[in-house]
């Protein structure tokens, strides 16, 4: 892996390598040579071919123009995909602490010119859209960079269309896969800034509804939901039309559905009825989502999983006129259901012999195929321990070595301020509370340490080598889980895309806040109250998570066991400890902070939270891999 550019000696030859090409060694060399015979519209293909390349040329060393121009290409073509993401569509494909892999901003100034060049000479679209929209997003004023860009990425749709280019995956139309959507949404998304009605932009919002029309004569819902919603998203051919092909499709002769799937399908639905002011249509479409809801939990025999799914029908069907009777009911059955839940939350403990995992961990992970069941083991690398272990080796570890807590301790944050002070013990007196404490505290900060590095990391680096995780994965991971609610599973899929790919400063910002708000959803779902009431201005408000802790700790440790409650504490709450809810929310955890072993600790258990529910339905759940 290759670091980000720097200016100072710890550059190595490849990494300086990558920028060196100029316009004149573009000239001399046939850099479209590699990928002379290339039919996939894949860049990860691209990327093998110049790397190869790259390597051929390395024996001749940077004083040839072909090393210099492969490698240039071979880093441009590196970049991790994500269109949906506006305001940066391109990130590294790794990072490792304060290292990673190349990005555009690593291409500003020079090397620009040598990007615009191919760019323009290039008869590959694939490449052609990758340079021209890489310069565009450098060098805002190359609008005519940009334009190239549109129409490339189009080309490359309409190759996808008419079989001259294959989608990676292989699919029976690759017109309905992920390249064709990540593409034509890049391409149309670039179109506001460079003008909606030109001639390039009109090209490639004139595909988004032929692709969805040729989707809805299939029984596939997914490339249904991805193609209309892109086409309600920017608004193409206008939410009437979109709403009602939808619901056309929706009401049409399916098969059995991935009824998730139906769920988001007649919610978009609703939506788009909803934008062309069409209330009836609004209404009936969320109603549908609603019994569709209702549909799914009666498909599940987990009381939790049945009450989560309910507790959607119920919200989704909120405003909806008329079905105040079928809320009551629907209420009365989640009453009913709950019941059955704290039994089912006891059964989800994993026993985990961390010591023997760790040493057998990357021959395990090379034995399972599957990126679901690699996804379980990763949220099953380890296991809270019980707050009794921690007080009893605390305590030992006192009377063991008396000196080394006879002494109070002051705990000072990176600008020296004192956050938190702790008491001392008596000579061997494992008693004191404060000591007992911070004694504990010490204990899991090298327990949390050992956990990432040695299992944690190289179970996500495995993972990450072998499968491209994008947030469609953990939607369709997370949709089945009662730990996440509805309304913020694209945020909690950022999230963890984030996380797995390496940008843990993204991911800490993004989990961490969300945590709150689902330990107060699981509580709710328990039958639990989380509302406070303030009787001298009669409003309403959730509790937060501090109050939570303060106030309903009992039921907590019900829900998810003290050694899950105490791990929370600890990692978020606690001090002395990381206290990561306080220094996320107030901005005061650095970018080193985020990348240490207590802020990825705090994402893999938040992810264990999510998968922790799912274990015992394996067979019930599928992730896109």
């Amino acid at each position: 892996m290759g670091g980000g550019p720097r200016s100072d000696e710890r550059n190595d030859q490849q990494t300086r390598l990558w920028l060196q090409a100029t316009v004149e060694d573009f000239e001399q060399v046939d850099f479209e040579a590699p990928i002379a015979d290339c039919v996939d519209a894949d860049y990860h293909e691209l990327n093998n071919r110049f790397r190869e390349a790259a390597k051929v040329r390395e024996k001749e060393g940077e004083e040839h123009p072909a090393s210099r121009v492969f490698a240039m290409l071979s880093a441009i073509t590196s970049f991790y995909f994500k269109p949906e993401d506006r305001n940066a569509p391109y990130g590294p494909i790794m990072a490792m602490g304060d290292q990673r892999s190349p990005i555009p901003e690593d291409f500003r100034g020079g090397p620009v010119a040598a990007l615009a060049y191919a760019a323009s000479r290039t008869r590959n679209p694939l490449l052609r859209a990758r340079l021209a929209d890489v310069c565009w997003l450098l060098e805002r004023r190359r609008h005519e960079l940009g334009r190239i860009a549109v129409r490339a990425y189009a080309e490359v749709v309409e190759g996808l269309a008419s079989g001259v280019y294959k989608d990676r995956q292989d699919r029976g139309d690759p017109l309905l896969g992920l390249a064709a959507r990540d593409m034509l949404q890049r391409a149309v998304q670039m179109g506001r800034p460079l003008g909606w009605e030109s001639e390039e932009v009109v090209s490639a919002k004139a595909l988004v509804p032929y692709i969805w029309a040729r989707a809805i004569q299939g029984k596939n819902p997914v490339p249904v939901l991805w193609f209309c919603g892109m086409d309600f998203s920017f608004g193409i051919s206008g939410s009437a039309i979109v709403a009602a092909a939808i619901e056309a499709y929706l009401r049409s002769d399916l098969p059995e559905p991935s009824s998730h799937m139906i769920i988001e399908l007649w919610r978009l639905a609703s939506k788009a009825y909803h934008d062309a002011k069409d209330e009836e249509g609004r209404f009936r479409c969320q109603t549908e989502a609603a019994e569709a809801l209702v549909a799914e939990a009666q498909r599940h025999s987990s009381a939790m999983l049945a009450s989560h799914w309910l507790s959607e029908a119920i919200a989704e069907y909120h405003g909806i006129p008329g079905k105040r009777e079928r809320r009551a009911e629907l209420r009365s059955q989640l009453i009913e259901i709950q019941g059955g839940i704290r039994e089912e939350m006891s059964s989800y403990s994993h026993s985990t012999d961390l010591s023997d995992l760790a040493a057998e961990l990357e021959k395990e992970l090379e034995q399972i195929e599957d990126l679901l069941d690699l996804l379980f083991v990763f949220a099953d690398l380890g296991r809270s321990p019980a707050p009794e272990k921690l007080e009893s080796e605390a305590i030992g570890s006192i009377k063991a070595h008396p000196f080394s807590s006879i002494f109070g301790a002051s705990h000072h944050d990176s600008e020296g301020k004192v956050i938190h002070k702790s008491d001392g013990a008596n000579l061997g007196d494992g008693d004191s509370k404060d000591a007992i404490r911070s004694t504990i505290a010490e204990h899991e900060r090298m327990r949390r340490a050992i956990h990432v590095m040695g299992l944690v990391e190289v179970a996500r680096h495995e993972i990450n080598r072998r499968f491209y995780l994008g947030e469609d994965t953990f939607q369709a991971l997370f949709r089945h889980t009662p730990f996440v609610p509805t309304d913020v599973l694209m945020t909690y899929s950022r999230g963890f895309a984030r996380f797995f790919s390496g940008d843990f400063i993204s991911a800490v910002y993004i989990l961490v806040p969300m945590l709150e708000n689902s330990l107060r959803h699981t509580l709710k779902l328990h039958g639990f109250d989380t509302v406070t009431f303030d009787d001298a201005t009669q409003t309403q408000e959730d509790k937060t998570i501090s109050a939570l802790f303060d106030n309903m700790r009992p039921e907590l440790d019900k829900v998810f066991g003290a050694a899950i409650t105490t791990d929370i504490h600890n990692v978020f709450l606690a001090k002395p400890g990381p206290s990561l809810r306080h220094v996320v929310a107030h901005g005061l955890l650095s970018d080193a902070g985020c990348h240490g072993p207590d802020a990825v600790y705090a994402c893999w258990l938040i992810f264990r939270l999510c998968c922790i529910p799912l274990f015992s339905k394996e067979g019930a759940v599928e992730v896109p891999s």
